[in-house]
Parts: C-alpha cells; structure tokens; sequence
C-alpha cells in the first residue's frame, strides 16, 4: 500500500511514549510524497470563557478556580499540545518538512496565530513539540483578524431574519433527539442547574432546572451576528467545560468527581450537535470561513509558499471552513464532527507515483484518555479522513472559488 498521510497521524494508545514506525512495513515500495501541508488547529485546553457569575448560575454546586485568567491556556493546555506535536514531529522529518538535527529555516514555514492568549500560546506549543529549544513564535495582530473572525462587512451581508430562521429550527431539531435529551438530562443531574437570577430571567420562576429553560435566538446588536441561549446553548457550554476541567486535571474525574470518560461520551456529542447548529448554518460558515478558506487554498497551491503552515485559531473556525466546505468527520468514542483542545484539520498537497498531485483533507483529535493522562503523553492523535475530502488540485481550487464568491 502506498503511504499515505492517512497514517501520519495513525491512532496509538495515548499512553505509550514510544513512536514506533507506522512505514516499516511499506519499505521499499513505491511511496507518494507530501510535499506540503497547510494546519488549522484549535487551541489546546483553557479555562472557562464565562466568568463566575455566569458560571454560578449554571449550577448550584462551587465551581473549581483555574489558574489562569479566563480562557486562557493552562500550563497543563501547553503540555498536551507540545507532546502531541512531539510524537508527529519524526514523521514530518521522515517526510522532508522537518529538518532531523537542526531548527527549521524561517522560509520553510509559517505559523499565524489569533490574538488571543490560548492561539498565541498554543502555537507556541505546536513549535516547542516540532522544534524544541528553536524559540519559534507567531505572526499574531490585527492583520490576521479576517482570518480568524468575520468581518463587519460579512456581517452586515447576513440576511439576518433568514438566518435567525434557519437558526432556529435548526437548534430547535434537538428536542426531538432521544442522545441529545438524555445528555440534557445527565448535565442537570451533574450541575443540578440552575440559581435563581437564570431562572428568573429566563423561565420567569425562582427556581427551575436547565430542562426548563426556554430557546432562544437573537441578534447580537454589537456584531450583527446571531446567537442562541436557552437550554441547549448552556448545555453546550457545560458539557464543553467538562472535558476542559478532563484535560487540566489528570488526577481526578470532572464536574465534581462525576464525570468520567464514559459520561463524556454521552454529553460531549450534545456540545458538538449545537456547536454544528450554529457554526455550520450555511450563512454564518461563509461568513466566518471565507478569508480563512481562501487563505488555505492559496496557501497550498502556491508554487513560492512554504511547506509547513500553520493556523491557530478556534473550534468555530473549524467548524465553519467544515460547514463551508461540507465535510464531516467521525472520531472513534467522539463522534461527529468533534473538536477538542488541540484537534486540528489538514490540508495536505501529495504528489503521487505516477507524477500527479491530489489534495487530501483529514481531521485529528487527542483522544479523551490522552487527555487525562498523566504527564502529558507522546502520543500522536487519532486521525480519520473526513468526508468527500481528495480533490485534484485544480478541483479543490475551483470549489474554493465557488464558496467563497461575496
């Protein structure tokens, strides 16, 4: 069988350190070549977005206090990603993108990064796994801003009643999902949702449970950009802190001892099925993922670029160039279209045996035991194909044309 990038990233138990070859039994035979690879990763684990306030009135229970400031990159955050970027980095030597004894030349890569503090820092984590000891930092401000969020102009594009619309019946498809109620179901028994000023907000009572909470859509006046609330937006939010708080602290379970990797099994899926809701509603994919897509595109087929790219952002901009392009992954024990700290998409330029080029797209994710492990695991993530993801170069840039038309 022909190597492929299909394997870079082949699952391995998270806890083993050793790197064994996943090519030494192709050795010999005639091989397709990477030649470059353009990266969109998530950052890795960080705090909380939502202050304690709104924290407080999601459960009745004390929340545990993070290290850092909110959704900051933790140490432990760090840690994992630098590991995970360790165990990929002999197959990028073997591969030629890497060189094996010395710091990368600044030409043969780039590494753009959001400005927040968990993208800077994270891609610094990518580097301190692929280049140890080389110092490599990113190229981080306000001119990658379009990059990464979408523009006033975008914004203001949106026909924003026909998106509330599509919104809405698309959030409003979970009631009527038995996995999704049940993961309802567990988060209340978890949080034992909700305090008195959420309730009488919003269920016009003094005290109710998350499963009480009514939908909403609205439009955020400030950004011209929709948003939820109501049960499954909290719920969401929820079951993502949960595998945060998985990730930061190894030595125990989440959500106050209650939580292990089987519950996260059934509530993270209900995260990513709202997450899919939104940042994949057609509109707000285009709008958020156009400048990011057109960038990867351009990127990868350039004859003068570098081999080795990277952007770190967010899970909306995962799932946004997802929605946008229409392309699904399935990761073993996460399910669809998962985007965990440190998850990340690749879109990668091979040319094969026969002289011709393809472009492959895949999706990695940490598993949720490498995550928890202690200390950090060399372990590469679990890596599938995504959907409908080999294009001829000239394919991939006609679709990319096509998506990103104003």
């Amino acid at each position: 069988m022909k190597r492929s990038f299909q394997y870079f990233l082949f699952a391995v138990l998270a806890v083993l350190t050793a790197i064994p070859s996943v090519y030494a039994s192709e050795a010999g035979q005639p091989e397709d070549k990477l030649v470059k690879i353009v990266v969109l990763s998530r950052h890795g684990v960080r705090s909380p977005t939502q202050n304690r306030t709104t924290l407080d009135q999601w459960s009745n229970k004390t929340w545990p206090r993070w290290p850092v400031r909110y959704g900051y990159l933790t140490e432990r955050g760090h840690e994992l990603v630098t590991a995970q970027w360790k165990a990929i980095r002999p197959v990028l030597t073997e591969q030629g993108l890497l060189p094996e004894n010395a710091c990368p030349a600044s030409a043969s890569y780039t590494l753009i990064a959001d400005r927040d503090q968990r993208t800077r820092e994270t891609a610094i984590a990518i580097f301190d796994g692929l280049a140890p000891g080389c110092g490599v930092r990113p190229q981080w401000g306000e001119q990658y801003d379009s990059l990464f969020h979408p523009s006033r102009n975008d914004l203001a594009a949106l026909n924003t009643e026909k998106v509330l619309s599509v919104l809405k019946g698309r959030i409003e498809k979970l009631n009527d999902d038995p996995d999704a109620i049940a993961a309802l179901n567990r988060i209340q028994d978890i949080t034992d949702c909700c305090g008195p000023a959420l309730c009488a907000r919003t269920a016009h009572e003094n005290s109710c449970a998350l499963t009480e909470l009514p939908n909403r859509t609205s439009l955020d006046q400030r950004k011209n950009k929709p948003e939820i609330g109501g049960k499954w937006a909290i719920a969401s939010s929820i079951a993502e802190i949960m595998l945060l708080e998985y990730g930061q602290w190894p030595g125990k379970n989440a959500g106050w001892g209650q939580v292990d990797e089987s519950v996260l099994r059934q509530i993270v899926p209900l995260h990513d099925k709202v997450f899919d809701a939104v940042n994949r509603t057609p509109a707000l994919a285009k709008a958020g993922g156009r400048e990011l897509l057109k960038t990867i595109e351009s990127t990868l087929l350039s004859d003068t670029s570098a081999q080795l790219n990277f952007l770190v952002g967010h899970d909306t901009n995962i799932a946004n160039i997802g929605g946008l392009l229409n392309i699904d992954w399935n990761i073993p024990e996460q399910g669809k279209n998962p985007t965990p700290p440190g998850g990340f998409l690749t879109f990668e330029l091979w040319q094969k045996a026969d002289g011709t080029r393809e472009v492959r797209v895949n999706y990695s994710a940490p598993t949720f035991a490498s995550l928890h492990a202690q200390p950090a695991p060399v372990a590469r993530p679990v890596q599938v194909p995504v959907d409908q993801g080999i294009f001829t170069p000239d394919a991939f840039s006609l679709k990319v044309r096509q998506l990103v038309q104003p």
